[in-house]
């Protein structure tokens, strides 16, 4: 790119590039004031003539910018030497800016050229065409600037340059004039540019360019922060009241930034899989064969990208290894609870995305990388204090090797780190190993006194450079990509605090270990910060020193994705036998027995309150637990100690940001490993890795920060405009989400970012029936976006909303980043349901709830209804139509006769159907409201506090016995409802009774999730209910 090109995009679009010349910088004049004489103490340059204009005072200023090129030379494997690309320049960098007040000026001078060029300069070539010696002027002209202060502040001595563009200096010379004439500043007066209010603080945002683009192209992001929403991630703001602009402004560019440059930069993406294990060996050496562990079953380790996509409300697990000896069949009744745990409706139409490229095309099957943790690798006392010896690492790692069979010729071992107890190895296929690089390590205790091995982590990170695409794919040379950029992948393996009780140390320890883990940072030095430090920028240096640091170290988190595994030792908070009877319980499904342990699982609820390990995922446990096994007399039956309550204290997490992306497949135990108390457990995943040029990322970043660099301007009058202030939904009801667009136009050049804030601090930015999205975004000049607006009601707001005002109002301030605020009103005349009510609020209605205004409507409690009368009709319905299909409650009717029901129970209209219809479906859709309205009630018919009451009863007449605990509406909605259950099993055959009843009974005994006691299994809420179907 020419100089003038590359000066257009790197000036703001608030400020005018007046003049542009390429000049040679004379750092060293010898004793008869020729020029240069010699190449070496040349320095090309670019002189810029910058002005910038304010239409309120109608005063305007001008800067002259000594710049230099950004040089950068692009590379690839195997390129080297004369064959290397030659290097370009895609940036300016500022080396001193010079005000033009005051002394300023600039004296000019002929000189005759004692030296020619004989060769054309490298740099030359990248800016103009190299010229012949008969081409080169005889004479250079010379610059001499005085800067404005005069030169008593610049040691006596003038900047000087050499020009050889005649016409260039003319522009530049008249510019610079007209540009001192322009100024109202007293020649005496001397501005400090970095600390001034009123004059040329329209250059600050030039001095924060240089570091702003070397962090976003060489600093990684924290992943803990990335991950948060980017609302989190501003200072708190409401109406009247801003927060810190300027530092929101900074976190939204820079979010931006990167965003938008690696869309711009991305060429496809790649799978990388990896297969990842961790063991508490407890002392033991590898005496087992461990294929089942390391190698798994490739049939099932991992979902085909390639296949059909499921809908989002499938159910799925993570398929298990063949030597699982578990069995997890689907439940075929989840249609139920799934469709109503579905607020909102959303179509969509599934897209089957293109096959990822494997980085690995001959041995897609195997596992790209090995990635194995080890604890209590060695328990001897000495161990605690002082270990020297790789003993144990190398018997584990032959071991890994040995059980990977015939495959071992295809790995190597890349890196590992031990920790006396603690060990972690990364293996790599061998055809991938130049593909990885920068392999740091780390480690740290955490045990006693804070740094012995018997408690701790260690880390290994690592950067993986995919492969450039096969020639075999069509790849166009818009989609070429010379130099592809790297993906930062870290594993961190700990062992943390044991014992039940322990919880908060472990918590604390997984915080000391994220905070003590670190690795070095090379980031910067081979950047061009330490390029530029060496020329001694006026700009470049104090910056980057101020804004920097020197080099901090990196943490687990700065990369791409990060993988915690290991024994993290959390228990489950559940009585010993009670733990042993649930996981013993046969006739209690794998999947729902697993789900109500691990509510109560330490680590689900360290991440759910945010007290440890906030952010990381894990796939779906579908394994026994691994701890503690014991192989003598003082055992379970399921071979548990007697000593130790189960737990599943072997785990594997992780953690992605937007620049790659996990998707997991198998998380199994290993029950056949029996050599230590523990069983170890291996997790198999694919990494989606970005596949982009590293080159034309970083000019896309250059680029996207040239259009927002002044995005934290004041100067700039113009805003943001809203269409329509007066938004309004019309009629809402329940389970129908509505949508309304609000469109913001910047009519300003500028650009400009917003954000939703509410009025008060303490307040919701928005009312709870409606969504926002997106809540924050950046538009750039005369650009235009639509927010959407959607209206929501269900069984989370649906009771709230059911007794108050049907009429719905509410504001929405968008506020403009160091801009004023915008508001917009918000109307809905919302469609009362009775739906997601309480029983004992329905029996107190006068008539359909549609015709219910405020509260003094209801009857008085004591002359409540027997039952809600919307329930009664459904079940009256169809008990008229006799309704014994066999599929009854085991399929859903259709969705519009569905709502066309809900209407007419909401309005008291008479059903459109008749009860003597033969038409299945109509006898499924009254079935599947019926369902969905019981489903709906805040509270179940027979509250969680109650079940374990069910769960005592062994008959008929004891049954009836827990419905004297209940509320009178909620005992006769269960006699109702049960006695049409009775109706319907007396021509159905007893396992179709009993599917009926595992279907109905989640929903008449559904759990509450908020409940400190384990739920009774299914089984026996059936059991419960069919005492009153038989």
């Amino acid at each position: 790119m020419s100089s003038l090109a590359i000066a257009s995009e790197f000036i703001r679009s608030s400020d005018e590039l007046r003049a542009v010349l390429e000049v040679t910088q004379i750092v060293n004049k010898s004793l008869d004031s020729s020029p240069q004489t010699s190449p070496e103490t040349r320095d090309r340059c670019v002189l810029l003539v910058v002005s910038h204009k304010d239409d309120w005072d109608l005063t305007e200023e001008g800067c002259l910018f000594v710049c230099k090129h950004r040089w950068m030379r692009s590379t690839s494997t195997g390129v080297a030497g004369a064959n290397a690309h030659p290097p370009r320049s895609d940036e300016l960098d500022i080396q001193k800016v010079l005000p033009i007040y005051g002394e300023f000026a600039v004296a000019m001078s002929q000189t005759k050229r004692e030296i020619l060029e004989l060769r054309s300069s490298i740099v030359n070539s990248a800016v103009t065409a190299p010229k012949s010696v008969l081409e080169q002027p005889r004479s250079v002209i010379t610059l001499n600037i005085t800067p404005a202060e005069g030169l008593a502040h610049d040691n006596g001595t003038p900047l000087t340059f050499a020009a050889e563009d005649v016409e260039g200096l003319k522009q530049l010379l008249s510019e610079c004039k007209s540009l001192k004439e322009a100024s109202e500043l007293d020649g005496s007066e001397v501005v400090n540019l970095a600390q001034s209010t009123t004059h040329f603080n329209w250059i600050k945002p030039y001095f924060s360019k240089k570091t702003t683009i070397a962090a976003l192209t060489s600093v990684p992001q924290d992943l803990r922060q990335v991950n948060q929403p980017l609302l989190d991630r501003l200072s708190p703001s409401c109406a009247g009241h801003m927060g810190d602009d300027h530092a929101d402004v900074r976190v939204m560019r820079d979010d931006w930034i990167r965003v938008q440059a690696k869309e711009a930069s991305r060429r496809g993406k790649q799978s990388l899989t990896i297969r990842l294990g961790t063991f508490n060996v407890n002392g033991k050496m590898p005496t087992q064969d461990l294929s089942s562990w390391v190698q798994g079953n490739v049939q099932n380790k991992v979902n085909d990208p390639s296949a059909e996509p499921k809908s989002a409300s499938t159910p799925s697990l993570p398929p298990l290894a063949k030597v699982s000896p578990l069995v997890l069949t689907r439940n075929p009744f989840d249609w139920i609870i799934r469709r109503q745990s579905s607020k909102t409706k959303v179509h969509e139409v599934p897209v089957k995305e293109d096959p990822l490229a494997r980085v690995d095309e001959e041995h897609p099957d195997d596992p790209d990388m090995l990635v194995f943790g080890f604890q209590e690798l060695d328990l001897s006392t000495e161990a605690l204090l002082y270990s020297t010896s790789n003993t144990r690492e190398d018997a584990w790692c032959h071991a890994i090797f040995a059980s990977l069979g015939e495959k071992a010729t295809n790995y190597d071992k890349l890196a590992s780190k031990q920790l006396v107890g603690m060990l972690i190895i990364v293996i790599v296929k061998r055809s991938l190993k130049p593909c990885f690089g920068d392999v740091k390590t780390s480690m740290t205790g955490a045990g006693i006194l804070g740094v012995l091995g018997n408690k701790g982590g260690t880390a290994i990170r690592v950067s993986f450079t995919p492969p450039r695409p096969p020639s075999t794919l069509d790849w166009t040379s818009s989609n070429s990509v010379n130099q592809p950029g790297p993906t930062t992948l870290t594993f961190v393996n700990a062992h943390l605090a044991a014992f039940d009780e322990m919880v908060d140390k472990r918590n604390s320890d997984f915080h000391d270990l994220s905070r003590r883990l670190t690795f070095e940072n090379s980031a910067y030095s081979n950047s061009s910060l330490k390029e530029h430090s060496e020329e001694k920028s006026d700009v470049v240096d104090h910056v980057a020193t101020q804004t920097i640091g020197l080099n901090p170290p990196l943490n687990v988190y700065e990369g791409d994705a990060v993988f915690w595994m290991g024994d993290l030792n959390y228990r489950v908070d559940v009585q010993d036998h009670e733990m042993r009877r649930t996981l013993r319980n046969e006739e209690w499904e794998t999947r729902d027995k697993f789900d109500a342990l691990l509510c109560f699982d330490q680590l689900k609820k360290a991440i759910h309150s945010k007290k440890a390990f906030f952010g990381f995922q894990e796939c779906q446990i579908s394994h026994m637990p691994t701890y503690r096994f014991s192989p003598g007399l003082m055992m379970d039956k399921l071979g548990y100690d007697l000593k130790r309550k189960p737990a599943w204290t072997d785990r594997i997490l992780y953690m992605h940001g937007s620049g790659c992306q996990i998707t997991p497949g198998s998380y199994t135990g290993h029950p056949q490993i029996t050599l230590s108390d523990h069983r170890p457990v291996s997790a198999y995943c694919t990494v989606q890795v970005d596949l982009y040029d590293l080159d034309e990322h970083r000019v896309n970043i250059v680029k996207r920060f040239n259009e927002v660099s002044h995005l934290d301007s004041e100067s700039d009058k113009g805003g943001l405009k809203i269409e329509e202030t007066l938004i309004d939904f019309g009629q809402i009801h329940y389970g129908k989400s509505v949508e309304r667009r609000l469109v913001i136009r910047n009519i300003g050049k500028s650009p400009r970012a917003f954000r939703f804030v509410p009025v008060q601090l303490d307040s919701p930015i928005h009312p709870e029936w409606i969504q926002i999205h997106p809540m924050t975004g950046i538009l750039l000049g005369e650009e235009t976006t639509e927010i959407l607006l959607q209206a929501d009601v269900n069984d989370s707001n649906a009771q709230h909303l059911n007794s108050g005002d049907k009429d719905l109002d509410g504001t929405l301030i968008l506020h403009t980043m160091l801009g004023k605020d915008h508001f917009v009103s918000l109307s809905a005349e919302y469609q009362r349901t009775c739906f997601a009510n309480k029983l004992s609020w329905l029996t107190r209605l006068r008539g359909p709830i549609r015709s219910f205004k405020h509260a003094a409507d209801l009857l008085p409690e004591s002359h409540s209804r027997n039952a809600p009368k919307e329930i009664i009709r459904l079940v009256n319905w169809l008990m008229t139509n006799n309704a014994t299909s066999e599929q009854i409650f085991m399929e859903t009717g259709k969705e519009d006769v569905i709502d066309i029901i809900r209407e007419c129970l909401d309005t008291g209209d008479e059903f459109p159907y008749s009860p003597q219809t033969s038409d299945t479906q109509t006898r499924l859709a009254f079935a599947s409201t019926l369902l969905r309205l019981l489903n709906s009630l805040p509270e179940a018919v027979i509250p969680s506090h109650l079940h374990p009451r069910c769960l005592e009863m062994s008959n008929r007449d004891e049954a009836f016995e827990v419905l004297d605990e209940l509320h009178p509406a909620a005992v006769n909605v269960w006699i109702s409802v049960t006695a049409f259950l009775h109706f319907v099993s007396q021509s159905l055959k007893e396992e179709q009774v009993r599917r009926i009843a595992s279907v109905l009974a989640p929903i008449l005994l559904r759990d509450d999730i908020t409940s400190a006691a384990l739920p009774i299994p299914p089984n026996e809420k059936s059991k419960f209910l069919m005492y009153f179907m038989e």
